[in-house]
């Protein structure tokens, strides 16, 4: 019986040969996974608790995971956006400063992680540096304005700072992506899920302002309070107003008149028609009343100064034009019957004038009058009664005259029944407060540029001067007349955020001042206290960067404030980039197509509104 030998091939021991190696390859991976995951792990865990104490419950969308390649980019535009809103809140909670300790526990556990980056630890300094809010000195001694409220605006300040400019943003991204890819398996087992986030407890999230575009529909539209705005309407050619809140709004027709894009004088508006000058009272009830033809006054195009007051039965018009001031009466039962003109002071003499109703005489109206001399002015009062034949005129008190001998510039502004005249000059300004037969006068000498058209605004006891163009070195100068005691005269420091802004809205509101800034990538609010030296950061207005390719300019910004109300009128381009191939290029070897960047510009208007002194803005 003959045996047979069976000898395995060349090919089968090959394969057998394989699969061992690849059974003892497996295991020895395996074996390497798990002790990269026990070396990484714990980096990876304190990433995502670094990342759950500063973003919270957010941490989910901000750090998903996306295209690998594109990956660090997205995570430092979401991380950006979320703490350009958040980077300006209250002082009272310990964020960020309370991310210090799990990022030194992630410094610690980086330390035996396979593949720590070699800039991990310059990064790691730099973020320990700007969450870590400032100590008080440690023997006691501080320098005058060290206090603990400035160092922490000042602390803050630069935080906004860095998130603003992106250093922030990408110091944050570039650590967490740098753990995320320590290893193939610390990298699918990152989870951006909150963890711990029990021991996290976040601050109030801020209010995020919505930017609800005004309808293109609206023409030469004019703020005149921070609940109500007229506009020209390119559907009809006529005047409309809108009385609006932060939930509704409602829209009324006036007429044909068309507003001046000007602020309101007395309450009331300066507009034209077809047939000539008119004037749109806010209160008691929007009609329009034709003026009365008067050369070198009604006539559209025509240089004059004007001046308004309304009282509940009647409107007061004056007009200054060269040196004669006059002044005519209206009332609102009969709009169509103007009071002939009567004139005050001196003829071809006088260089500014207000006038106001009287407190208890709703037919009664004084008028202001400021007459240069050669050293000084003189203040002289009129009293101006409405009667059936007519207006008389009964002269007032003649005040004490103001030395002030060189005026360039007379700005005017009234709040209820106060009028105040500020008058500019080459190295000083004086500001008058008039109420009833109450004068009051305050100087100081001032240093800076006014500019071609300075603003003045005022409340019943302030008057704010801002310099034109408004940058952010611009020059504000606020004059507080307080009850029983002397007048004071304060220049504002500028903005502590200057670098990059462009435009600003000084405002006053009851608990300080206000201002709206556009700074490189966001417009913001910045607040003065009244009991405050310095400005302190407000609430988050809006992004200027929507979109990855799209940018916002901000051609005008206007702001109008009562109150704790105020409302903010931003008017600008949304730019949007994007890349096309050249017409008729074509590729040559391995040089792709030529390509150009296309430009669109699309004009927006928002209207902001915050009813709690800029703290917190909606759009409207």
């Amino acid at each position: 019986m003959a045996l047979f030998k069976v000898r395995p091939s060349r090919g089968s021991w090959a394969f057998f040969v394989l699969i061992t190696v690849a059974v003892l390859t497996r295991r020895q991976w395996t074996r390497h996974e798990q002790q990269v995951i026990r070396r990484d792990g714990p980096a990876a865990e304190s990433a995502r608790a670094l990342a759950t104490c500063l973003f919270g419950p957010d941490v989910s969308w901000i750090l998903r995971e996306d295209d690998p390649a594109a990956q660090q980019a997205r995570w430092t535009s979401r991380i950006a956006s979320w703490l350009q809103m958040h980077a300006s809140g209250s002082l009272a909670h310990d964020w960020p400063s309370r991310c210090v300790a799990p990022l030194d526990e992630l410094d610690q556990r980086l330390q035996s992680a396979s593949q720590r980056s070699p800039n991990t630890s310059s990064t790691i300094v730099r973020l320990r540096r700007a969450l870590q809010r400032p100590t008080p000195p440690r023997f006691g001694f501080a320098r005058p304005g060290d206090d603990p409220a400035s160092r922490a605006v000042a602390w803050q300040t630069g935080l906004m700072r860095i998130a603003d400019d992106g250093t922030l943003p990408s110091q944050l991204a570039s650590l967490f992506t740098d753990v995320r890819n320590l290893s193939l398996g610390t990298r699918d087992r990152w989870t951006p899920f909150p963890l711990r986030q029990e021991q996290f407890p976040m601050p109030p999230p801020p209010e995020v302002p919505r930017w609800r575009d005004v309808p293109a529909a609206h023409e030469q539209a004019v703020l005149a309070s921070p609940t109500v705005y007229f506009y020209r309407s390119l559907v009809d050619g006529r005047t409309h107003r809108v009385d609006f809140d932060r939930r509704s709004l409602n829209d009324t027709e006036v007429g044909a008149a068309v507003a001046w894009r000007e602020p309101p004088r007395g309450g009331v508006l300066r507009a034209s028609t077809e047939h000539g000058g008119a004037v749109i009272p806010l209160e008691p009830s929007t009609r329009v009343i034709a003026l009365p033809d008067e050369p070198g006054v009604t006539r559209r195009g025509e240089a004059f100064d004007w001046q308004a007051a309304a009282s509940p039965d009647g409107l007061a018009w004056l007009t200054r034009t060269q040196g004669t001031v006059r002044l005519r009466a209206v009332r609102f039962d009969e709009p169509g019957r103007w009071s002939e003109a009567v004139t005050l002071g001196a003829p071809e003499s006088q260089m500014g004038a207000v006038v106001a109703p009287e407190p208890l005489d709703a037919t009664r109206w004084r008028v202001t009058t400021l007459r240069p001399r050669a050293l000084d002015l003189a203040v002289e009062q009129h009293v101006v009664a409405v009667t059936p034949a007519g207006l008389t005129v009964t002269p007032g008190p003649r005040r004490e005259p103001v030395v002030f001998p060189s005026v360039q510039r007379l700005l005017t502004c009234g709040s209820d029944g106060v009028r105040y005249v500020a008058l500019v000059g080459a190295s000083g300004v004086a500001v008058l407060r008039i109420e009833g037969e109450q004068l009051r006068v305050a100087q100081a000498t001032t240093a800076g540029a006014w500019g071609l058209d300075p603003t003045l605004r005022c409340d019943a006891g302030r008057a704010l001067m801002v310099s034109d163009p408004p940058t952010m070195e611009a020059h504000t100068v606020v004059v507080t007349f307080p009850v029983g005691r002397e007048p004071t005269v304060e220049t504002v420091p500028m903005l502590p955020y200057d670098r990059g802004a462009r435009l600003r809205e000084v405002l006053l509101v009851d608990d300080g001042l206000v201002a709206i800034a556009a700074h490189p990538v966001a417009l913001r609010a910045w607040r003065r206290p009244l009991q405050s030296t310095q400005w302190e950061p407000g609430g988050y207005v809006g992004s200027l960067v929507p979109a990855a390719n799209t940018v916002r300019s901000v051609r005008a910004l206007r702001g109008v404030s009562q109150g704790r109300a105020l409302a903010a009128w931003i008017e600008g381009d949304a730019i949007t980039q994007r890349t096309e191939p050249v017409p008729g290029a074509t590729a040559e070897g391995n040089n792709p197509p030529a390509t150009r960047v296309v430009e669109t510009k699309t004009p927006y208007r928002v209207l902001m509104v915050s009813e709690d002194s800029g703290r917190t803005f909606a759009g409207r």
